[in-house]
């Protein structure tokens, strides 16, 4: 709970938009060629297999206004532990990143508007946090995005503000950002957003571990998943490290709590068509070689060389269906519904598999 308090700090109150027109940059395409930032090579050829990369879709730096860390030493965090890929996603802002030696950085914005008295209400504090990724943006604003709207309260109306700009910014993918912070979100209103173009759902995110888990009087953000899920929508789990702070886990924010493992070619275009499919599984430790459907089934397989012990959990329309001790599983997808897995490592790490259906 403390971290979650200390956040927020970190997020200045969304002051009273004011009509502008935000001047574009031309972008470069979504899938052109990102050369050596020595200038003296190529970066090499997107292989034509798909292969899991490891990103995050949620990444801040300094010109977010909430992090002190310039965009070189961002970029040189996740390339220095084998990152693929990062979505740069400042708040209100589209950052321009320069060339880099092999990590792609997909541009993105966190589109995010800080009000009271929303509808559904959360906690006493009344706060509203509204925030939003849009990724794989094809148009790059000069300055701030004003967006915001404080004359709704209603919280599908503000998620729509969100969703809006996030399509004038050409988004190929829109995620929904902690959505349990101060509370507010449920099952109907997550199934709402996905019917309107809302692709992927923070889960997992690394700063938010108490509103992530739930309370006495709050679901978790899983339970708020499988109860959007039961409504037969489609949504993608994430996790992310919503990273701020990059000095090895020093900082209130530290980079690296969570992450996606997407199966794809090494590609931008091939990165964000597999999010917006859900072809990846999400992470805050586990390592899988399998976690798709095949034959009829879900298959879930942990790298036979990782360490420790594992449980891997399947859930049915909401409900645990089976446990399985052991490095692998496959389940029979159901005739009707949906079956997702969790993969949990002794020491606490988790992986989840999407769902699937049949």
């Amino acid at each position: 709970m403390k971290r979650a308090l200390l956040l927020l700090a970190a997020c200045a109150a969304t002051p009273e938009p004011r009509a502008a027109t935000p001047v574009a940059v031309a972008p470069p395409p979504i899938d052109a060629a990102m050369p050596d930032v020595a200038g003296d090579a190529p970066a090499p050829a997107a292989p034509s297999e798909e292969v899991w990369l490891k990103g995050s879709t949620h990444v801040h730096a300094r010109p977010s206004g909430d992090s002190s860390e310039p965009l070189d030493g961002v970029v040189a965090w996740y390339e220095g532990r084998h990152y693929d890929f990062i979505a740069l996603t400042d708040h209100n802002k589209v950052t321009v990143v320069g060339p880099t030696h092999s990590l792609i950085v997909l541009p993105g914005s966190e589109l995010t508007f800080n009000r009271n008295d929303c509808l559904p209400e959360g906690d006493a504090t009344k706060r509203c946090r509204i925030h939003v990724n849009a990724l794989g943006v094809t148009v790059h604003p000069i300055g701030k995005i004003e967006w915001g709207n404080f004359h709704v309260h209603e919280r599908v109306d503000l998620y729509q503000a969100a969703m809006d700009e996030a399509k004038t910014l050409g988004a190929a993918v829109v995620q929904i950002n902690h959505p349990q912070w101060h509370w507010g979100m449920n099952g109907d209103l997550l199934a709402e957003l996905a019917r309107r173009g809302a692709t992927l759902v923070e889960i997992a995110n690394a700063q938010f571990p108490t509103w992530n888990k739930g309370d006495a009087d709050h679901p978790s953000t899983e339970k708020i998943w499988d109860d959007a899920l039961a409504k037969g929508v489609t949504i993608w789990g994430v996790a992310s490290d919503d990273a701020h702070d990059y000095e090895d886990h020093r900082g209130k924010y530290p980079a690296g709590g969570g992450w996606v493992m997407v199966k794809a070619r090494r590609d931008p275009r091939a990165i964000l068509d597999a999010l917006a499919a859900g072809r990846f599984y999400s992470s805050t430790g586990v390592v899988l070689t399998h976690a798709e459907a095949e034959s009829g089934e879900l298959v879930v397989e942990v790298a036979p060389d990782a360490q420790g012990s594992y449980e891997i959990q399947f859930v049915e329309n909401g409900k645990l269906a089976e446990l399985v001790k052991g490095k692998s599983a496959r389940r029979a997808i159901p005739q009707s519904g949906y079956l997702r897995a969790v993969v949990t490592r002794d020491d606490g790490a988790k992986a989840w598999v999407q769902p699937v259906r049949r």
